[in-house]
């Protein structure tokens, strides 16, 4: 027998001991039971409504078989709008997949159209602050019966103004590399006040080196401080030892940095500008692999009660009365990505090759952070729908145990369709963020970049660098 006819069975059997039982009190067929099948009727449809996650499994398929473009032609149709537009209207879907597609328009060297995206997505969303009524905070946020629009961690926040960052950069354009390099500051101080301060290397050494290169070399050295965060980075001694012949600055990370930097066994640096025909500068930047995703997890009452501690509230005993004796939240889960770290020779010379963020460690780690309070959250809202069972089931005190126990279990089971957990999240952000730099003579170069990792293959990157100029190169492969 199908599920189908087994629940209608069962629910004919309960209207049938409801209407004898209403008999016996001298009433016709319980209304109560009706009402109850008509909700039930409508949570059943409403449980069928696509998330946005299982709308987007077509996007995430086409990515992982590197058919980027066919992943923006989906994430399209779930914005109703071109590639290159952004929505007439905003929603909590369009929210994040306006992001997703900004990772894409990137990895397919489409800089501006991912640009103008991310710089509207910014104005569009909020930051997750967990400072105030955390579990309030969450509750509406892990839960899409009340996320209207997608909330950025502290983490993606300020990925979006370091991968904007690059998309200026990738274009050769300084000034609006420079303007996205102050909103990225302007990120992380409104994080700091938050106390929610993330590492911020990758975001900071493209910031230095956006500074450098317009001139400013005491900011340029400020920025290059905080991306030793990611350790001695030997791409920023040159850098780092150039310009301090020119700027006063001296923070106590540089200071320190720069005391372990051997003396120049040639004369000092000048830091003069190149000539016409010095050397120019190439730095790679990669993208690589994609950041763990959320996905719906099952844990028992008792362990999650445990998990939550102290931060959940209300009337435990009432989950007494629950019928489904476990808790469904969003975890995150590991991907196992098809790439995640890259080679790169140039003229026969293999290239240092450095991390920079660990990005997918970061989200792990914040999201860890967060899990006793999204917890607590599900185990309030859990409590919630106890209570509005159970005072269902009182309500009918008068009537027979059938029509209050169906009674209360429409009520519940209404709310619980209402608090499925929202998987969403920006799932193609890059799990590893690398950077590869070189100074090079005038001219063109052939970059060769060896993708690592489940699957092998490289490509051969042309790259002409003017007379003491530069060019940025993004691989970006979030698969």
């Amino acid at each position: 027998m199908s599920r189908e006819r087994r629940t209608e069975s069962s629910l004919s059997r309960a209207e049938s001991r409801g209407h004898q039982e209403g008999n016996s009190l001298g009433h016709g067929p319980s209304v109560c039971i009706r009402r109850a099948l008509g909700v039930l009727t409508v949570v059943l449809l409403c449980g069928g409504c696509p998330t946005y996650t299982e709308r987007a499994v077509g996007v995430y398929q086409a990515v992982d078989a590197g058919d980027y473009h066919a992943g923006i032609l989906r994430l399209n149709r779930i914005l109703d709008a071109p590639t290159c537009e952004l929505p007439d209207r905003w929603t909590a879907a369009r929210s994040l997949a306006v992001l997703e597609r900004a990772v894409l328009l990137q990895a397919t060297g489409q800089y501006e159209c991912s640009a103008r995206t991310l710089t509207a997505a910014e104005t569009q969303l909020e930051v997750l602050d967990l400072a105030t009524d955390p579990v309030g905070t969450l509750g509406r946020y892990i839960y899409s019966d009340t996320a209207r629009i997608y909330r950025t961690p502290p983490a993606e926040r300020l990925a979006l103004s370091s991968l904007n960052q690059l998309n200026y950069l990738a274009r050769n354009d300084l000034n609006g590399a420079g303007v996205e390099a102050r909103r990225f500051t302007v990120s992380r101080t409104y994080l700091e006040a938050l106390d929610q301060t993330r590492p911020a290397a990758f975001g900071s050494y493209l910031a230095g080196f956006v500074f450098e290169r317009l001139g400013e070399p005491d900011r340029a050295l400020r920025y290059y401080e905080e991306a030793l965060d990611a350790g001695d980075l030997h791409s920023l001694r040159e850098p780092i030892e150039r310009l301090s012949q020119r700027a006063d600055y001296r923070g106590p990370r540089l200071r320190a940095y720069l005391d372990r930097i051997p003396v120049p066994s040639a004369g000092p640096l000048d830091g003069r500008p190149p000539a016409p025909e010095a050397e120019g500068e190439i730095l790679l930047v990669l993208g690589l692999g994609r950041v763990p995703l959320r996905v719906p997890q099952r844990i028992p009452i008792g362990a999650a009660l445990s998990m939550a501690g102290v931060h959940v509230a209300g009337d435990t005993e009432l989950l007494s009365r629950l019928v489904l004796k476990v808790l469904v939240y969003p975890e995150l889960a590991w991907r196992d990505n098809l790439v995640s770290s890259a080679s790169v020779r140039l003229g026969g010379q293999e290239l240092p090759v450095e991390l920079l963020t660990n990005l997918g460690s970061e989200i792990a780690r914040e999201y860890e952070a967060m899990k006793p309070l999204i917890v607590a959250s599900a185990l309030t809202r859990m409590i919630a729908r106890a209570a509005a069972a159970e005072a269902a089931r009182q309500s009918l005190r008068k009537s027979g145990e059938s029509t209050r126990t169906l009674a209360a279990l429409a009520a519940e089971a209404a709310l619980l369709a209402l608090d499925r957990p929202d998987t969403r999240s920006w799932t193609l952000l890059p799990a590893h963020l690398y950077i590869c730099r070189t100074r090079v003579p005038p001219g063109r170069h052939d970059l060769h970049v060896t993708l690592q990792g489940r699957i092998q293959e490289t490509r051969v990157i042309p790259v002409d660098v003017p007379p003491g100029g530069f060019r940025v190169v993004a691989v970006i492969e979030p698969r």
